[in-house]
């Protein structure tokens, strides 16, 4: 089994980042590839009225040529998707949504069929999303929401995980214990 690991917690002691360890290490035999979002900033840019007119012009004429494009395709290989990334104003950080517009491309990671709905092109079958907060999450997460839209619409993956450790800034909270318990709830998914 291939892993693709975004990591989206470019922090110093990023706990998220620290939480998506602790999953790994639940599956050492496991090939990871990473991508560290943070050192990527250069290469992953939103799209804007220059690059959206050759993403438009590529996708009509089925030539991915364009560095843009790598993204997509190298996320469509793999078994497994892991994000990592923390909870930030009701959402995930501004990067990794780019990243996933980047991947979101027609005739690489998913098409239209003749109905019109969405087929995925995608090997994977199942996405973890791991995040972290300050604060509470409120009920209605953006974040996880946005994640879970993009698998159940464009990848259809039906097997989507989702590890939160909330409350971290907390005056008095007892990090490690909060951190400890996502863990524990980890290892029972095993």
């Amino acid at each position: 089994m291939s892993i693709l690991f975004i990591n989206a917690a470019w922090r110093d002691k990023s706990r998220t980042e620290r939480l998506a360890r602790e999953y790994f290490a639940l599956y050492p035999e496991v090939d990871c590839t990473e991508i560290k979002l943070g050192d990527m900033a250069s290469e992953v840019k939103p799209l804007n009225t220059d690059s959206l007119k050759v993403y438009n012009e590529s996708v009509k004429k089925a030539a991915y040529d364009d560095r843009m494009f790598e993204f997509a395709k190298q996320f469509r290989e793999f078994d497994e998707i892991v994000i990592a990334a923390p909870f930030w104003n009701f959402s995930i950080p501004a990067l990794l949504h780019d990243y996933l517009e980047l991947v979101l491309t027609q005739g690489l990671s998913f098409d239209m069929g003749p109905d019109g709905r969405y087929v995925s092109l995608c090997k994977a079958r199942r996405l973890v999303f791991i995040t972290t907060a300050g604060g509470h999450i409120p009920e209605d997460n953006h974040a996880f929401m946005y994640i879970k839209n993009l698998c159940d619409v464009f990848w259809n993956i039906s097997d989507v995980e989702y590890y939160k450790a909330e409350g971290l800034d907390i005056y008095g909270a007892d990090v490690e214990q909060l951190l400890s318990d996502t863990v524990a709830i980890m290892r029972k998914n095993v």
